[in-house]
């Protein structure tokens, strides 16, 4: 069964359609200065897709040269 995108936030779905740990990713953004500290959430990014859009191009990057 494929999983299906239900909410607004595009980085939130890109999340649950990929069975990406949350945490993990908002860390990644956070690094990257993407998105502020602030965000403790995923609800809390702003700047939804184009998070959503650094992370589709770079996260899988990001866990294989993260130390």
């Amino acid at each position: 069964m494929e999983p299906t995108s239900t909410s607004a936030n595009k980085l939130e779905n890109w999340i649950k359609n990929r069975y990406a740990d949350q945490k993990e990713v908002l860390n990644a953004l956070q690094e990257y200065g993407v998105i502020s500290d602030n965000c403790i959430d995923v609800k809390d990014v702003g700047n939804d897709r184009e998070a959503m859009m650094w992370v589709a191009k770079n996260f899988e990057h990001y866990q294989r040269h993260k130390v």
